[in-house]
């Protein structure tokens, strides 16, 4: 029975190892190199910040919170769970700018490209996913992370998606962003020290 249970965990874990590591979207060939997904996110990022040039930057006069906590659980998981609250997460940054933006002073057209820029990063990622399994803490923070961007969602509703209401929100994407970024960068790290 022992020998049995051996080749269940054995299988088990090369499962595990083999859906995070077969992400090659989140992978480089060289190791100095960045991954196709850093590129699209410095592009996302730098996107975002030229079409909505009045954005709050600055953390200290934003009005919302931000979802520290979720962000330290996060890096403490393996790289499987980070793919994961990374898709989520900017899935959640879709739903935002699918409302009403015409009162933002956002550039459209720039704002159109890094929302295609997402929708690739999303794409990519959807098909890293496709075989790992969601844990249950991974679920919990995950929730956590939905309910931060319904508070966001909530914001504009509530601010009558204000040009003010668009500049705080911008602010806070763009911080998840370079968050989600630098997660990013962690996984790759920890991925290329498993091959």
């Amino acid at each position: 029975m022992a020998p049995l249970y051996m080749w269940v965990f054995i299988l088990h874990a090369l499962s595990y190892w083999n859906c995070a590591s077969g992400c090659t979207w989140t992978k480089t060939q060289k190791k100095g190199s960045i991954s196709n997904f850093h590129i699209l996110s410095n592009s996302s990022i730098s996107h975002l910040e030229l079409a909505c040039k009045n954005a709050i930057r600055d953390d200290t006069k934003l009005n919302l919170e931000f979802p520290n906590k979720q962000y330290s659980h996060i890096t403490q998981l393996q790289s499987k769970d980070h793919i994961l609250f990374i898709l989520r997460t900017l899935k959640n940054v879709m739903r935002v700018y699918d409302g009403e933006h015409e009162k933002s002073d956002c550039d459209p057209r720039k704002l159109q490209i890094f929302l295609l820029d997402i929708h690739r990063q999303v794409s990519e990622l959807e098909q890293c996913a496709t075989h790992v399994v969601v844990t249950d803490l991974t679920r919990r923070i995950s929730k956590k992370m939905d309910m931060h961007f319904k508070s966001l969602i909530s914001h504009l509703k509530n601010m009558d998606y204000s040009t003010k209401s668009w500049n705080d929100i911008t602010g806070v994407v763009l911080r998840h962003l370079r968050r989600l970024d630098l997660l990013a960068i962690n996984t790759k790290n920890h991925l290329q020290a498993l091959t």
